[in-house]
């Protein structure tokens, strides 16, 4: 399956290069955990001095918050249980995955305000 990936800039000199896509090849049968892992272990998220930088993680539905001091990705609800492939943004065997920059803002506090946001939207369309 083919992910495109984008995110937001981080500075104004950074703006030059944005949406900052990169296209990349994953398996089929990777989870959406996976996919969101990799492309942070890929270094396509650049690195903030200081070492706070926050980001959200989201492609049709709030996925995950990724925190530059954090080691992994942490992921907003069950989302492989709560979403198919279907429910994201994919078409044509391609999943579009965006990073939106939250600067510096703590990642508790980005999590928790998405997560209850995440949570409020599920409720809405449930009814």
């Amino acid at each position: 399956m083919k992910v495109v990936i984008t995110r937001t800039s981080v500075a104004a000199g950074d703006d030059c290069f944005a949406p900052h896509r990169r296209d990349i090849d994953v398996s089929d049968e990777s989870s959406i955990e996976e996919i969101v892992k990799l492309i942070v272990d890929s270094d396509y998220l650049p690195s903030i001095c200081g070492g706070k930088a926050t980001w959200s993680v989201q492609s049709k539905k709030i996925l995950a918050v990724v925190a530059q001091q954090w080691k992994r990705p942490k992921m907003i609800s069950n989302i492989e249980l709560l979403y198919e492939l279907e429910d994201l943004d994919y078409s044509d065997s391609v999943l579009r995955i965006h990073f939106n920059y939250h600067a510096g803002t703590k990642p508790d506090i980005v999590f928790n305000v998405l997560e209850e946001i995440d949570q409020c939207v599920d409720i809405n369309n449930a009814s």
